[in-house]
């Protein structure tokens, strides 16, 4: 596929599920780890969701290879490099803020935190020296199944490296008994005044209710899906006037089924558009879904969805939802 002549800006990916399948064998391999088979096209098989009916538990168990494979430095390493060198070459992708939770890098704690992070520096480093148009900036995932205690060292981290290219946290993960958005009020607050950015993931699933109850507690920069805000008014008018644009994902939402069929995608994005909330389109796990930006976009141009200068728009809501300081472009290679 050609890459579009004009630029395109990604906020919205989760790193483990947006490297291609035969770089994720060869890191395998590199690595010494043992997968569950030999035969490489059975492998992308198990690392994709080649079926026509995924569950959430289907979507979230593919993680599972994923993370395993990337959790050394020299992996995170990689990783960064193949996906914003890849993501430029093929989509001319010149903004990514590739998402990652770190502690599911570290092999349990057998490896060291500081090290995956320093590695997945590198490999950011080394992306943006030999490609100096893009632009790039990591976020670190908390996750709804771990600890407060843990989520606070991730946050404790991206703080420590905000000045050598961590850009913000997330809240990400299934639901889990036992975690609540109010517990990480104080952490939100203390990341933001340490002049990181915020989101979470929120209102993909749940209710419009669960959606509203976060946004009234969590200081936040923008949102990662929301399209349950396209069923209350007052929740769309909510997130307008905290000016929070919403990241949302074509193809994930289709395929595990939060949007049923490309009718209620045209009415959700026409409903948000319309009501004034700010949009940009997202792969959310590209490599999972096989799938890129410019085919999310093609989504929406193809399906009518949008109008063609109603998309551009989408296209600069997202640059301007940026975490990345874009002002700062001479000063720092990472920001």
């Amino acid at each position: 596929m050609e890459a579009p002549r004009y630029e395109l800006a990604e906020l919205h990916f989760h790193l483990g599920q947006s490297i291609e399948p035969h770089i994720l064998w060869s890191i395998a391999h590199e690595q010494g780890i043992k997968l569950p088979t030999k035969d490489y096209h059975r492998f992308v098989d198990i690392i994709t969701l080649n079926k026509p009916h995924v569950t959430w538990s289907d979507y979230h168990n593919l993680y599972r290879w994923t993370e395993l494979i990337q959790s050394s430095p020299s992996a995170m390493e990689r990783s960064l490099y193949e996906n914003i060198t890849g993501a430029y070459r093929t989509n001319n992708i010149t903004l990514l803020e590739p998402g990652f939770n770190p502690m599911y890098r570290n092999r349990g704690g057998e490896q060291d935190l500081d090290q995956i992070i320093l590695a997945s520096l590198r490999g950011m480093e080394r992306a943006l020296a030999e490609f100096p148009k893009v632009r790039a900036g990591i976020i670190f995932m908390l996750d709804r199944r771990l600890p407060f205690k843990k989520n606070k060292v991730i946050v404790q981290k991206a703080i420590k490296y905000r000045n050598r290219g961590v850009i913000g946290i997330d809240i990400a993960g299934p639901h889990h008994a036992g975690f609540d958005y109010k517990d990480y009020i104080g952490l939100y607050t203390e990341a933001q005044e340490a002049s990181l950015k915020t989101t979470t993931h929120i209102g993909e699933d749940g209710t419009p209710e669960e959606m509203d109850e976060v946004l009234n507690q969590l200081p936040l920069d923008r949102i990662n899906h929301g399209i349950k805000a396209v069923e209350s008014k007052s929740l769309m008018r909510k997130v307008v006037e905290k000016n929070l644009t919403l990241c949302l994902c074509p193809s994930s939402n289709l395929k595990v089924g939060f949007i049923k069929g490309v009718p209620q995608l045209k009415k959700t994005i026409q409903t948000l558009y319309n009501n004034g909330v700010k949009i940009c389109f997202n792969t959310d796990s590209p490599s999972m879904l096989r799938t890129n930006l410019v085919n999310e976009i093609s989504i929406i141009r193809d399906n009518a969805i949008l109008t063609e200068s109603q998309i551009q728009r989408t296209i600069k809501w997202a640059f301007e939802a940026s975490f990345i300081n874009l002002k700062n472009k001479h000063d720092n290679l990472y920001l």
